[in-house]
């Protein structure tokens, strides 16, 4: 189906950092190197105050905003490169960033073509913040790993 609501928007994001999380404690149990390990539990804290942050969004956005409909396909890309990233061998914490930094960028493409998209301006702005939201934790997820590396 084409159309969807703004809330099944969210709920995909937080599907993918779900999985994602699940990446990650899966290369908790693998991994020995603490640095890894240490990256991944910075990792895992910022997805849980993501969902968070989501969750958010989908109780307290107003009708008007949630249940907009938008004529875009919910993203899929994604859920296919999640079978890329379980099956890569992790070995460092760029590795680890590099898969992040990627569901992030295919996910803040896709808002932009809901934006494009969209005819409620508050629903524009909602997914321009979204945007600018993981592009931040981006850039402080790239500072994080270059700290790492000064350990």
């Amino acid at each position: 189906m084409r159309f969807h609501q703004i809330k099944e928007v969210y709920q995909h994001i937080l599907n993918v950092n779900k999985r994602f999380e699940t990446l990650c404690e899966q290369l908790l149990i693998e991994t020995k190197d603490e640095r890894i390990r240490m990256y991944i539990y910075f990792l895992l804290k910022k997805q849980h105050d993501n969902n968070d942050y989501l969750k958010n969004l989908i109780k307290s956005e107003s009708h008007k905003v949630i249940d907009s409909w938008v004529d875009e396909e919910i993203e899929n890309k994604i859920t296919k490169n999640f079978i890329e990233y379980e099956q890569r061998k992790i070995l460092t914490v760029d590795d680890i960033l590099n898969i992040n930094l990627e569901i992030i960028e295919i996910i803040n493409n896709w808002l932009l073509i809901i934006v494009d998209v969209s005819t409620n301006q508050t629903v524009k702005e909602h997914m321009l913040d979204l945007i600018e939201r993981q592009t931040q934790q981006s850039h402080q997820l790239v500072h994080s790993a270059h700290r790492m590396d000064d350990m």
